[in-house]
């Protein structure tokens, strides 16, 4: 099981879009977390085409969470499906629904990571969109949680320098956790100008994802538009697809490697 957090710096560089794309050719089943806490409910108004959540998703589990309610149990009952066929689940849990209602979440962010985590006994991995680094970082309980935390910038001076000044409250985060929780990069768009491996020396950080600049196809993802011939099967998608296994493999070894160092501490 893994849980990965995927955030940008500010902003359009394509976090909801690279989040769907991977959960839409994630290896195994697969929770895609709107955790943005600017609601624009991006995934639902685009690639869902205004699917009504019928009244599911975090702001219901604030509300559960008051009322002494275990999160874990109905973390799946709160979401949507991203597909209706397949033999991998892929569902949506739909993110805040007013400009306020990510403040009735401060108290509730380790319990949803917790019920994340308790996922793990149903084979699913979970990404957490959790959009733009605000200037007090994002929710420590996510970090607590992540396997990995994604950063993703398009190559133009614009994002990158966004990205650095944000960086650095992100990484003071990390740093202050109990276990280290490692950061890498999403580039999107490279050569436009700058090269990924030039990123990576730039901010010396790896870079784990990398998806090629295509506006009109990613517009499919972004915003609901019409799915061209061959889409899922196609080079735009097959490149999700071989970043989710990349990726989902990486986890995989990571995660080995923890529970290695650990288990002679015992």
């Amino acid at each position: 099981m893994a849980v990965i957090v995927l955030t940008s710096a500010a902003g359009s560089p394509g976090v909801t879009t690279t989040a769907l794309g991977l959960a839409l050719t994630w290896p195994r089943h697969v929770l895609l977390a709107d955790c943005d806490r600017d609601p624009s409910q991006a995934v639902q108004a685009g690639y869902l085409r205004g699917m009504d959540h019928g009244g599911r998703g975090l702001v219901a589990l604030a509300h559960l969470h008051r009322e002494g309610v275990a999160l874990a149990p109905e973390l799946w009952r709160q979401t949507l499906p991203l597909v209706e066929q397949g033999d991998k689940q892929r569902r949506l849990l739909p993110g805040f629904t007013s400009a306020g209602s990510s403040r009735l979440f401060e108290h509730v962010w380790n319990a949803l990571a917790e019920a994340f985590e308790a996922l793990d006994d149903q084979g699913v991995d979970v990404l957490v969109d959790a959009g733009r680094i605000s200037v007090t970082g994002l929710p420590l309980g996510l970090l607590t949680a992540a396997d990995v935390v994604l950063v993703a910038v398009r190559s133009t001076l614009r994002s990158l320098a966004a990205a650095r000044i944000h960086l650095v409250s992100l990484e003071d985060q990390l740093r202050s956790l109990p276990t280290p929780t490692p950061c890498a990069l999403a580039v999107i768009g490279p050569g436009r100008p700058y090269s990924t491996a030039e990123i990576a020396a730039q901010f010396g950080l790896p870079a784990w994802v990398e998806q090629p600049w295509d506006p009109k196809t990613a517009g499919v993802l972004s915003d609901g538009e019409d799915e061209p011939r061959r889409f899922h099967s196609g080079a735009f998608m097959g490149r999700f697809r071989s970043e989710a296994n990349a990726l989902s493999e990486r986890v995989s070894r990571l995660r080995m490697a923890v529970l290695e160092v650990a288990e002679p501490a015992r």
